[in-house]
């Protein structure tokens, strides 16, 4: 079946470490968007964080933010679909991560708020390109629900055990992944990517069969499962391989160009797997 929708993950997908996408994959997702393909970036990060992206793509519909927490149209503003964490999950979050000094954003309103400026939320910074506010310790600062939390830590390989002790002590409270190698990311239980890119695709009046989702990590698994086409770069951990029906290539080879052209342009047959 032809695709008609197309979801991109953004950070290890379509925007490398160097923060820019490969001239390679903006014109091929141009190409797919004139021809009349409905492009939907899928992102954890913010509205505004992926604008900068959104924009040299020519993008003016809807766009998946937070994880899947937000959704909604580019050239109007409107909102589609929001799910937060409500002021008792994210005290639960914190009740575990500030006696460890664990740093913690929490996002309210597409603004980032933290305890206190220290190395960790200068890197998020850097990454999400968007400055923070501080604001002294969040439990006692807390009084409304936020979008999202993410803790960072500056050793990658320390973020799968943070994962792990965390998720456990959430349990089904909320839902604990990873976005980039620093990044845990804490949402409501109830979002997902792929969720929103059903709701998408539902009011769109696109059926799942004509669905695509490509991502990289762990936080694209329940988009890239959910897809009639759904696709793992070459960069991607074993986990999300396993249950992609398409391997491509990696960012450095411009992986998302390769699915275009191949499948959506192409027209190839979305049964393959290889």
């Amino acid at each position: 079946m032809a695709i008609r929708l197309l979801a991109i993950d953004l950070d290890g997908t379509l925007v490398n470490h160097q923060l820019e996408m490969d001239s390679r994959d903006v014109a091929a997702v141009k190409a797919a968007a004139a021809a009349g393909v409905t492009v939907v970036l899928a992102t954890g990060r913010m509205f505004k964080s992926s604008l900068r992206y959104a924009e040299p793509l020519g993008l003016k519909g809807p766009i998946i933010n937070y994880q899947g927490a937000v959704v909604r149209e580019i050239a109007s503003g409107e909102v589609w679909y929001r799910c937060e964490l409500s002021v008792e999950m994210q005290q639960r979050v914190l009740a575990f991560a500030e006696p460890r000094d664990w740093h913690v954003n929490a996002y309210v309103n597409e603004v980032v708020y933290t305890a206190r400026a220290r190395p960790e939320a200068d890197l998020y910074a850097r990454v999400a390109m968007v400055p923070y506010e501080v604001v002294g310790p969040l439990s006692k600062w807390l009084r409304q629900d936020s979008t999202k939390m993410v803790l960072v830590d500056l050793d990658p390989t320390e973020v799968p055990a943070r994962m792990a002790e965390l998720g456990a002590w959430m349990g089904d409270v909320a839902r604990v992944t990873r976005s980039l190698d620093w990044f845990v990311e804490v949402v409501n239980p109830q979002v997902s990517k792929a969720k929103a890119l059903a709701m998408v695709a539902d009011r769109l009046r696109i059926p799942q069969a004509s669905v695509c989702a490509i991502g990289d990590n762990l936080n694209d698994e329940d988009m890239v499962t959910w897809a009639g086409f759904g696709v793992a770069m070459g960069n991607a951990p074993a986990a999300l391989k396993q249950v992609a029906k398409y391997v491509t290539g990696s960012i450095s080879e411009a992986g998302v160009s390769q699915v275009i052209e191949r499948f959506v342009m192409g027209k190839e047959d979305t049964l393959v797997r290889a």
